[in-house]
């Protein structure tokens, strides 16, 4: 018989994700855990909870923490950036701490049909024709469409997400440059990149799709040096995290025409946790500009599934079964 296991919760999650936590679980494992929650979400009311925990279900750790967690066994972020998570704590600790990528393929889909909106100028002009206006008139943004078969695109980040997107390109006749932290690996015909090569990738694609982490070396790195060197063609879209991009040099490219469009599921300014509305940015009107597509980052949510926690379910049970965790975290690359 199993002895039950402690899976304590460091962030607070919805009823509905800890149902299908719970449910997923009980599937694979049965009844030999005990998924808990502290009475407070800081330090304090974690520290209460954690001296029995196995395993802690999200990205707040401190070294307090982990100096009373006696039999940690690993800690798991149920979703994959890592950007906000305190790797100086975990330094020395000697426990893995794993992402998840699970819903990688719903971010790879949203990629596609971000690109597919903006070449296509899907919303704009359906935006016009709840107006009544059929842009017979030919103005700023006209009824041509460009192609997506026989471009080129470069793909930043070639993990998961990145390697589904270029299988869906590729099934559009796209011809697929990729970039990644060595150049190694990739298959077939796609032309790989190492990172510090990663404009040298970029430059003369039709098409830019960033699907990198978000680490000290790539914060701020599509700037105004990266953005000028692109073709006047080309189109950017972002699926990873807003800060890649520097806002301003974006929004000047934009409005300049130095770039043909930008579309991205990640901003600069989110509502504040349990709020719903807010401007994406609070110093760019990137919402006037006809040459973006916007949306509330949503890639991952699909109807009727949590795609985002299957990853934190499986390592839970490899660590009940005693299996190896999946998704560990490289310490030093920080994702």
């Amino acid at each position: 018989m199993k002895r039950q296991y402690k899976i304590l919760i460091t962030r607070r999650l919805l009823d509905t994700d800890k149902n299908y936590i719970t449910d997923k679980l009980r599937a694979l494992v049965g009844d030999c855990f005990d998924l808990a929650e502290p009475k407070t979400w800081d330090e304090e009311g974690i520290l209460e909870e954690v001296r029995d925990a196995d395993a802690l279900l999200g990205p707040f750790v401190t070294q307090r923490i982990l100096e009373r967690a006696g039999q940690l066994k690993f800690i798991q972020v149920p979703w994959t950036g890592m950007d906000n998570f305190n790797f100086d704590a975990i330094r020395n600790c000697g426990v893995p701490v794993c992402n998840s990528h699970s819903n990688s393929i719903a971010v790879a889909e949203m990629a596609v049909g971000l690109l597919l909106d903006l070449m296509k100028k899907i919303s704009y002009h359906d935006g016009s024709m709840r107006r009544g206006d059929w842009n017979r008139s030919q103005g700023e943004t006209s009824l041509k469409s460009r192609i997506l078969a026989g471009s080129v695109a470069c793909i930043l980040g070639y993990g998961e997400i990145g390697k589904k997107v270029s299988a869906m390109l590729k099934a559009f006749g796209v011809k697929i440059k990729a970039v990644n932290s060595s150049g190694r690996r990739g298959g077939g015909d796609i032309e790989m990149f190492p990172a510090k090569d990663a404009l040298e990738a970029a430059r003369g694609s039709d098409i830019v799709i960033c699907a990198l982490p978000l680490t000290d070396a790539t914060r701020g790195m599509i700037n105004k040096d990266f953005l000028s060197a692109l073709k006047k063609e080309c189109m950017l879209v972002n699926v990873s995290r807003a800060d890649i991009v520097e806002e301003d040099d974006l929004y000047q490219a934009l409005l300049g025409q130095t770039i043909s469009g930008y579309a991205s599921d990640v901003w600069w300014k989110a509502p504040e946790r349990g709020a719903s509305e807010s401007w994406p940015s609070e110093k760019n009107e990137f919402w006037r500009l006809p040459n973006v597509v916007m949306s509330p980052h949503r890639a991952g949510f699909i109807e009727g599934a949590l795609p985002h926690l299957d990853d934190a379910v499986k390592n839970i049970a490899n660590m009940i079964d005693g299996k190896e965790f999946i998704n560990v975290v490289s310490l030093q690359q920080k994702y």
